[in-house]
């Protein structure tokens, strides 16, 4: 009867031993935790924490939590985390502010905190049968013990962690506990996290924006103010084109002339004639005879990058000279060396005669202006 009792006081103890880390595990519990790794992918060194917790039992006794990290799977087999021991930057997040958005809702815990990295777990991160073996443990310190409740979902960020991912994609059980200054352990959670294949934690997007140009003239006709012998006129300049486009190359404009000079239906034999396209603007003299082209900016672009730039033939910064016409074929007259969602350039002409030019009133030219642009 003695041996029976004896034998019978022996295996319950046994039992308990054996079942005391799983009663252990889930008697006393944080009222919410969780670790969010940076990257979840295998074998990835240095993921920066967040990690966020509710504490439950006294919390005004807790001064320290500390998240452990196993070494193996969560069911037992292949090997886990890697933690190197370091200091790393622990900081608290508020995110109620709008400055980081989060939900829930995070708080930064009271005190000076500060945060260690270990490989040895000892008193922190629970043992024995039922629980993970462990590699390591990161530990934040300096809470305020006082000031904490167990209403309030706090919130850190850890970066430098010396943390390795584990190279198998599986689940991994971590833990956060809760602890007083000795330490001693008050509360605990798992929070298990999963570590993805090579490529599984990350989604590489792309996308692509047409190209765009566009063009117009606000009109089709222009006209210089009578001219003698005595005077310089320029056309009234309510003629302009507008070019946009989403190249960063931007566009170049072109103009021909039909005829290289104004000419007249009724006295064809003396026309107003184009000066000399030789990159450099002609001087416009009264009294002598000269016809060509003065583009200007008008309205500048709003979203753009660079500005016009007029070729050298017509460079016109004054009222006495102008850029010749090539006779015989089309000379670009203004580049815009980046995107622009709207150049305005007007398109005018000057002339000047002297006292041999005929008079009439059908003097006329065709000018082409077109614009393309550079892709």
């Amino acid at each position: 009867m003695y041996k029976n009792k004896r034998f019978l006081l022996s295996a319950a103890a046994l039992l308990f031993f054996l079942v005391l880390p799983t009663l252990n595990a889930g008697a006393t519990q944080l009222n919410q935790a969780s670790v969010r790794l940076s990257r979840m992918t295998q074998s990835f060194a240095g993921a920066d924490l967040f990690v966020t917790f509710k504490l439950n039992t006294t919390p005004t006794s807790v001064a320290k939590v500390s998240i452990c990290f196993p070494n193996t799977k969560s069911d037992g087999l292949g090997s886990g985390f890697t933690v190197s021991a370091g200091t790393p930057t622990v900081t608290g997040t508020d995110n109620k502010s709008g400055a980081i958005q989060n939900s829930p809702a995070t708080t930064v815990p009271p005190g000076t905190l500060t945060a260690a990295s270990t490989t040895t777990t000892t008193g922190v991160c629970p043992t024995g049968a039922g629980f993970p073996t462990w590699a390591g443990v990161i530990t934040i310190s300096g809470l305020t013990s006082a000031s904490l409740t167990n209403s309030t979902l706090y919130g850190v960020n850890i970066t430098g962690s010396g943390l390795t991912n584990p190279s198998a994609n599986a689940q991994y059980n971590t833990m956060v506990v809760s602890s007083n200054s000795t330490p001693t352990v008050i509360d605990s959670t798992y929070t298990p996290t999963y570590i993805a294949n090579a490529t599984g934690d990350q989604v590489t997007v792309t996308a692509a924006v047409n190209p765009n140009f566009s063009f117009s003239l606000s009109a089709n006709a222009d006209t210089i103010p009578a001219v003698d012998s005595s005077t310089i006129q320029t056309s009234t300049g309510n003629v302009y084109m507008t070019v946009a486009t989403n190249s960063p190359l931007g566009y170049t404009a072109y103009v021909k002339s039909q005829n290289a000079q104004l000419q007249s239906t009724l006295h064809s034999g003396t026309p107003i004639t184009t000066g000399t396209f030789d990159g450099t603007p002609d001087t416009v003299t009264a009294g002598t005879t000269k016809y060509g082209f003065v583009p200007s900016t008008g309205t500048a672009c709003s979203t753009c990058t660079g500005v016009p730039v007029y070729d050298a033939e017509y460079a016109v910064a004054d009222g006495t000279h102008a850029g010749s016409f090539n006779s015989t074929n089309f000379a670009s007259f203004v580049t815009h060396a980046g995107y622009t969602n709207g150049d305005q350039i007007y398109l005018r002409e000057r002339d000047a005669v002297n006292a041999a030019v005929q008079y009439a009133n059908d003097y006329s030219d065709v000018l082409t202006i077109v614009a393309a642009g550079n892709f």
